[in-house]
């Protein structure tokens, strides 16, 4: 509730929290560490709903240049169909076929414009909300909260059921923040060495509950060596000089779920020196609907091995998407520790990676969602991180279609694995490749040799794009030996 409140101040009426907070906590008897535990909650909501939007702008305007661009061209057939019908005796067969097919043209543009209003809409909406800087946040969840509309197929008897889970959903989680200069790295969740953990009750309960609540024999599955160092003190020194003992900040996150309630304990870990580096050559890593591909260069740039890893992402939560995705990120992470080299993937450009994945159809485009594409980018640099491998990022721009011209069939690659080579060789930043003049694919009638290598594969792309289909394409460069 406090939470909720303190969003109505902050984002809505635009009271800064260091303004409210003495009143605030004084009113609602919180202790200022209380305080500052559900002002980070709330703030890293509000977080991650902006970067959320951010990404969703992007996506949105490039659904709409594509749509744009297919229902010009749609159009421009329309219209010609139309000329020759004009001319075509109303009487002959062919008149009647192509009747039909102008009438399908006809419910195709019209389907078309619809979906373009409704993105534009949502974008238009977006970019209103980004400019007067408004928060849409629904604590306990929008899924939720609508539910309460279709009780019957929610398997609700009535909507007092509901709104019990609607208040418990609200109610079903609270942070505690840790700070190293209090007692075991917490003032308000108290973690001793018998772990024994205890939790300060806020002033306004006191008289309920008592002061603390206590839980004895508190065990974590997993890191308990590490909690238990940072419950250790050590001596340090304040900023005046004068020496204090410290601790490890200790945060705690209460989750309550069907069987109970779960803490999670978040600790400062020690992240070791970067043990990789670029001497003796670098690994690719391209992100694909499904899987991961992966290519290690030599220090020249030469492909020495590739290989796959299968990331099953079609009809999955997003949760077991994740886990695939860490599990596949752990197994590059250790081969790169074991031959030292640094990992190199593309920057962040979600909205180009998916009108990529539209050339080999929507199903690819739908699989590598928003979430995805962030979530692998933060999986590789957080287990980057804790094992010492350097995470380098590259321009992603035409390295597919580079990769496929030029190394394909000269290393005996996939499509796959030729783009993870030129992401790896993009690590050295060695200069952009010259297109390569004598394949079979075609070329572009108005091209010039003279520009940059970097405009001429921009042209050569766009015109790849139109003239054929992705398996087409891979095929005639299979052959191109």
């Amino acid at each position: 509730m406090l939470e909720r409140k303190l969003f109505v101040l902050t984002h809505i009426q635009g009271v800064s929290s260091s303004q409210l907070k003495k009143n605030f906590s004084k009113q609602n008897g919180l202790t200022a560490r209380q305080f500052n535990s559900i002002r980070i909650q709330l703030d890293g909501k509000v977080s991650s709903i902006l970067e959320k939007r951010k990404q969703e702008i992007q996506e949105l305007e490039t659904k709409t240049e594509y749509l744009q661009k297919i229902i010009r061209k749609k159009t421009t057939q329309k219209e010609q169909l139309h000329q020759k019908l004009l001319r075509i005796p109303q009487a002959s067969t062919i008149f009647l076929q192509k009747i039909k097919t102008y009438q399908n043209l006809k419910f195709y543009l019209h389907q078309k414009n619809r979906k373009l209003r409704n993105l534009q809409q949502k974008l238009e909406k977006l970019k209103s909300d980004e400019v007067i800087k408004k928060i849409r946040l629904c604590f306990g969840s929008k899924k939720l909260f609508h539910k309460q509309f279709h009780l019957e197929e929610n398997k609700y008897t009535d909507h007092r059921q509901w709104k019990e889970d609607w208040i418990a959903a609200r109610s079903s989680r609270f942070l505690v923040i840790g700070s190293k200069d209090e007692t075991f790295g917490n003032q308000t969740a108290t973690y001793d060495l018998h772990n024994t953990l205890r939790l300060r009750v806020a002033d306004q309960f006191i008289s309920e509950f008592g002061k603390y609540i206590s839980f004895p024999e508190v065990e974590f599955p997993y890191g308990q060596e590490m909690i238990d160092q940072a419950k250790v003190s050590y001596m340090g020194v304040t900023r005046t000089g004068k020496p204090q003992k410290y601790y490890t900040a200790i945060t705690f996150r209460f989750l309550k779920q069907k069987k109970g309630w779960y803490v999670n304990a978040t600790v400062e870990r020690d992240i070791p020196k970067i043990g990789t580096s670029n001497l003796n050559g670098l690994i690719g890593v391209d992100l694909n609907a499904g899987f991961l591909s992966i290519c290690e260069i030599d220090r020249f740039g030469n492909p020495i091995k590739s290989w796959r890893i299968n990331v099953p992402m079609y009809n999955r939560r997003t949760e077991q998407v994740k886990a695939s995705l860490s599990d596949a990120i752990k197994q590059i992470i250790g081969y790169a520790v074991l031959v030292q080299k640094d990992v190199v993937i593309e920057k962040l450009d979600f909205s180009k990676k998916k009108t990529k994945l539209r050339e080999l159809g929507p199903k690819y485009a739908r699989m590598l969602s928003g979430f995805t594409y962030s979530s692998f980018n933060q999986l590789i640099e957080a287990k980057g991180k804790k094992e010492g491998v350097r995470i380098r990022k590259v321009n992603p721009a035409y390295t597919s279609q580079i990769g496929q011209m030029k190394f394909m069939a000269r290393y005996g690659l996939s499509s796959h694995s030729s783009a993870a080579c030129m992401i790896a060789r993009r690590g050295y930043y060695f200069k952009t490749e010259k297109p390569k003049y004598d394949t079979v694919l075609s070329f572009p009638k108005k091209f010039d040799k003279k520009k940059s290598n970097f405009s001429n594969w921009r042209t050569i792309t766009r015109h790849l794009t139109k003239q054929y289909t992705f398996k087409d394409k891979i095929e005639l460069l299979k052959a191109d030996i």
